[in-house]
């Protein structure tokens, strides 16, 4: 176990702040404004719990808080890795921290108890701050410990973070009412189970993962008449690529269609026809890769690549032909 004190803490210039013995939260006015320093930090902190205000004020340090059982349980198969763990006893490895720039404090709960299942700790959505507790601060008779010989926050890309933690409220809510075989094996269609077994608890799933319910308008695909000539030579490009490729070469191509694309629901069509081409075609696959590149959109790829692979394939451009040789 590694014992940290305050004077550790703005070392590393986390904003601390002190916090009654045995409470959660401080008991002084302006809290948010408060500043440690080597000079006040032993009369301020003597014998009392330390609370670390998250986000812009401390580094982008956020925290992954799981507060139910299900999360603590599968979270390794969802939220990325870090080294910068803690928890209690009775809720051990329950803080996550990472350095995730401009996050946005969320909470997630059951849509049926309201039972609160997990919360990302950040700056609030008006600039408000908000805290969670560190070791070796104790309440309900309990001490926070960190996890390991390592405190080293991951960096990690906001919207990857966000939509992990988003994917663990759906994992939670199948462990809780339909399997947890199903919960600790991450995948697409983790919403629709939840929507077969009732479509209340799933439609909250679906909004936290930005994905419409199966109820939703059809947006998608859209007739070819409204479709723009962008998105038509999108269509016609990647039509023209044959699909014998290694899951690198389709992955990289997926990737050029998101970007060509921007993300589109059109753009995924095109993916899952050009996927559909493969013996190897597995539509969860195709959502899936799809999502992952929503939460870390690619770069220095894009409509150039699948121009030249259709070229490469023997496409042209309509109304143009080869010179005679």
């Amino acid at each position: 176990m590694i014992f940290v004190t305050p004077r550790d803490y703005i070392r590393r210039r986390w904003r601390i702040v002190p916090v009654p013995p045995g409470e959660k939260a401080p008991n002084f006015a302006g809290w948010p404004d408060f500043n440690a320093t080597s000079d006040n930090i032993d009369r301020e902190f003597a014998g009392k719990n330390i609370a670390l205000i998250v986000g812009s004020r401390s580094g982008e340090v956020v925290d992954a808080d799981l507060d139910c059982s299900e999360a603590i349980q599968i979270a390794d198969q969802y939220l990325p890795k870090t080294y910068a763990e803690f928890g209690r006893s009775s809720k051990p490895r329950s803080h996550r921290l990472y350095v995730a720039r401009d996050a946005v404090y969320e909470a997630l709960a059951d849509p049926i108890s309201g039972e609160m299942m997990l919360e990302l700790r950040a700056d609030g959505r008006t600039g408000g701050a908000h805290l969670t507790l560190l070791p070796p601060s104790t309440t309900d008779g309990e001490q926070r410990e960190w996890y390991g010989d390592t405190i080293a926050p991951a960096v990690v890309s906001t919207a990857a973070l966000r939509l992990a933690t988003a994917w663990l409220a759906v994992g939670c809510l199948v462990m809780r009412y339909i399997s947890e075989h199903a919960a600790r094996r991450p995948g697409p269609d983790l919403p629709r189970l939840l929507w077969e077994f009732d479509r209340e608890l799933a439609r909250p799933a679906y909004r936290w993962i930005g994905r419409p319910d199966p109820a939703a308008p059809q947006h998608y695909p859209r007739r070819r008449s409204e479709l723009s000539e962008r998105d038509l030579n999108l269509a016609e490009i990647v039509a023209a690529i044959p699909n014998n490729c290694s899951w690198e070469d389709w992955n990289k191509i997926g990737m050029a269609i998101f970007v060509a694309s921007g993300g589109s629901g059109d753009g995924l069509v095109v993916f899952d026809d050009f996927s559909s081409r493969s013996p190897k075609y597995n539509p969860h696959d195709v959502q899936k890769r799809w999502f992952n590149y929503r939460g870390s959109p690619p770069s220095r790829i894009g409509m150039g690549t699948l121009v030249h692979l259709a070229r490469r394939a023997g496409w042209q451009p309509q109304g143009k032909t080869e010179a005679a040789s």
